[in-house]
């Protein structure tokens, strides 16, 4: 399982991927927040935000290891997300405000993810191991 997979004719890059997927999931955080009724559609927004972070974070655990040893990458793309989130769960869970956690972090996500989307030639160097 290499940086680029085939899927039905075109490469996937899991690095564009999770840039994609933080940039657009971390709007929808932002989004959940500013919504005036702050109902259903912003539970939706979180819900739909909190999936493609959490694809993010897999994706970008998958990159911090090289391809060549398996079963190390799938442990640290299990645990990146796992680490990130059980953190902001104690920082959610403990704030005044945590809606605007949530947005502070879908944005911080979301301005990361488009700045790293927009430099095509530089990547996230990967470990040695």
């Amino acid at each position: 399982m290499g940086r680029h997979a085939e899927a039905s004719g075109t490469r996937v890059d899991l690095r564009r991927t999770a840039q994609l997927t933080g940039l657009t999931g971390g709007i929808a955080w932002v989004l959940a927040y500013v919504v005036p009724d702050g109902g259903s559609l912003a539970r939706a927004l979180l819900w739909l935000g909190a999936i493609l972070l959490t694809v993010a974070l897999f994706d970008l655990g998958l990159l911090l290891v090289r391809g060549d040893v398996l079963a190390l990458r799938i442990f640290v793309a299990l645990a990146l997300p796992t680490l990130v989130w059980g953190v902001f769960g104690i920082v959610h869970g403990s704030a005044p405000d945590p809606g605007l956690v949530d947005a502070v972090f879908g944005g911080v996500v979301g301005v990361v993810s488009g700045i790293r989307l927009g430099r095509h030639g530089t990547g996230v160097p990967r470990a040695t191991l």
